[in-house]
This record gives C-alpha cells, structure tokens and sequence, in this order.
C-alpha cells in the first residue's frame, strides 16, 4: 500500500485496542475497492475523550471508528449525533463532524444473516448486560418484538437501561434462569467469555428448543456459550456476524459503497485461526 499526503486516514481509537480486528476488515475492504485510504488502531488514553476527540479535527482524519471506553463522550463530542452512544465519526466537508451508532443496525443484519426467520421466532428477548453494545442492540430489536429484558450484576444499570425502552425490562442476576427460560432471544452483551475468562455456567437447560443464542464476543469465535448452546441444538451466532456487519455500516458511511461481508469474514476467521 502506497501513502502519500492525499491518502485518506481512517482508524479505530479506544483502550485497549491492540486487539482490535477492524484494521484488518478494513484495510481489506479499501484494497477491494481500490480507494487510496489507510486504516490503522490507535490507543486513546484521556482524562476528557470529549475535548480531545474535537481536538482530533486538525489532524487530517477522515473517520473513527469508536471502542470502550469513549462511545459516550464520541456522541457528545460531534456537532450533531444520531444517538447519546456512538461508534462511527465523520468529518465533513465542512470541518463538521458527525456521529453514528452502527452497532444495533449491524447485528440486525448479523442475525438475518445467522437465522433468516428471526423475525417470526423472536418476542421476547434477554440481553445480557447494559452497556452501550446492549443499549444499542436494545434499542434496534425493541420495535420488532414484545419485551426486552436486560440482567446485569448491577441492577441500576439494568433498570437504566430497560428505561430507555418502551418495552424494556430489568431482571436481577439472580433470575437469569427465569430469563433465558422466557427468551425467544439471548444476546450475550458483554466481555464474559473473553479470551475464556470468566466464562458463567450458563442456563442453556432452561432454553426453549427454539431459542437464538448470540454472543458478541469473537475471541474465541466459539465461546463457552455458544458452543453449550450448539451441542444444545439451537441456533448459535457468533461475535463476528455483529462486527462484520456495523463495519460495513461504518465503512458505507465514509465511502458510499456497501463491502462484502463474505470477503471479512473470510480474512477475520484467517486472522483468528484454528
């Protein structure tokens, strides 16, 4: 790859981000559509995200994608934001920047992809956790089913955010049997099962047959929950579907052209090996 002063820069900040898979989804798709960009991660430690986010304005980027912790202060930090929590930023032609929560557009895409039918199975459904993911998640399914309920450790959060949903619920950690037993829908919304650290013995005995089971972690790609959830017969989504797909919303969002999806998840399985 060939950068010179007109290559567009574009990149993921958070912290930590060494992790991070996007470069490669990215820069795969740059490359596909022969677009003169690079995409690259950068660590971003700060005491006041929200002033130094603006302050990224003079240093010539075209777009961010945005990971814990800063989503919140991204959102407050653009001059006009589609939602209070974003993961995509767009400087304007204007110098303007503007910001995007692709995150609950892309695991609806993700599931359609992973069990086409979902819509006609899906009622009620339990996410796991309250973060901005699960909030953004949330927020997406709510129009298109009954209830949804969020259990976390801390109820408060919980409570938050089941408010912010006219449908919306909070559970106590302690009824997650109840919950997954209601669940038309199980969305694992947190960094439980991470590198398989504090992987739960999760309630998948209590699952109807029927019942979807995602996880939006993708290291490992088949985490203790899904893996339960497949020997269990149900439907199992893993992490990447979500992250593949709000990528593409990101990258649409800069580029105008929608990538292919088949084409990351090929690199990323490669990337993530065995």
């Amino acid at each position: 790859m060939k950068i010179t002063p007109a290559t567009q820069i574009l990149g993921i900040i958070g912290d930590p981000v060494a992790h991070s898979l996007s470069p490669i989804m990215h820069n795969g798709w740059i490359e596909d559509h022969g677009i003169d960009a690079v995409y690259v991660a950068l660590r971003f430690h700060s005491q006041d995200a929200e002033h130094d986010i603006r302050a990224l304005k003079g240093l010539g980027f075209a777009g961010l994608n945005v990971t814990l912790p800063h989503k919140q202060a991204a959102a407050a930090a653009a001059d006009r934001s589609e939602s209070e929590v974003a993961n995509t930023l767009r400087w304007e032609q204007d110098g303007t920047l503007s910001a995007f929560n692709t995150d609950g557009a892309g695991f609806l895409d993700a599931l359609a992809e992973a069990a086409p039918d979902w819509a006609s199975r899906v009622r009620r459904v339990l996410i796991v956790g309250a973060g901005g993911a699960a909030l953004a998640i949330g927020k997406a399914l709510s129009p298109r089913v009954e209830t949804v309920q969020f259990v976390n450790r801390t109820m408060a959060r919980a409570e938050t955010a089941a408010a912010a949903l006219a449908n919306g619920h909070a559970l106590r950690w302690g009824e997650l049997e109840r919950g997954f037993a209601g669940a038309d829908l199980i969305v694992q919304a947190t960094s439980l099962g991470l590198d398989g650290a504090d992987a739960l013995e999760w309630p998948l005995a209590q699952c109807q047959r029927s019942a979807i089971v995602a996880d939006i972690v993708y290291r490992p790609l088949e985490t203790q929950l899904l893996h339960t959830a497949r020997a269990r017969g149900l439907t199992a989504m893993d992490g990447l579907g979500m992250l593949i797909h709000q990528g593409a919303r990101a990258f649409e969002l800069w580029f105008g052209v929608a990538p292919s999806a088949a084409n990351a998840r090929a690199r990323l399985e490669a990337a993530l090996g065995p």
